[in-house]
């Protein structure tokens, strides 16, 4: 059986990313880190810090609390509530089907 994959902030980064159309070097730009940090941190192989979510809230104008939600855990501090992951999971669906495609960002530029 298939392991059901978790929703991670990582991945709610990239999505929030490309909802709000920025590429990964301008991301990368208005974080004030390198696009490769930027790939890491969407990949998942960099965890995100809470300076790190600061700093992508203020670059999304997001508040920070609303990218935590999709966190299972920041700085090592404990898991979330199996509710929220749900919510979290269901979230980030949609945040998929909104996301936009190669095409229609070639075209936005």
């Amino acid at each position: 059986m298939a392991e059901k994959k978790i929703p991670t902030i990582n991945e709610a980064l990239a999505l929030a990313r490309m909802y709000w159309g920025y590429s990964q070097t301008e991301m990368a730009n208005a974080l004030g880190m390198s696009q490769a940090m930027v790939s890491e941190i969407e990949r998942g192989t960099k965890s995100v810090t809470l300076e790190t979510l600061d700093r992508y809230a203020n670059a999304l104008d997001v508040k920070k609390s609303q990218l935590m939600f999709f966190a299972e855990e920041i700085d090592g501090k404990g898991p979330v509530r199996k509710g929220r992951l749900i919510i979290a999971d269901a979230a980030l669906r949609i945040l998929r089907k909104l996301k936009p495609t190669e095409k229609m960002d070639a075209e936005a530029r």
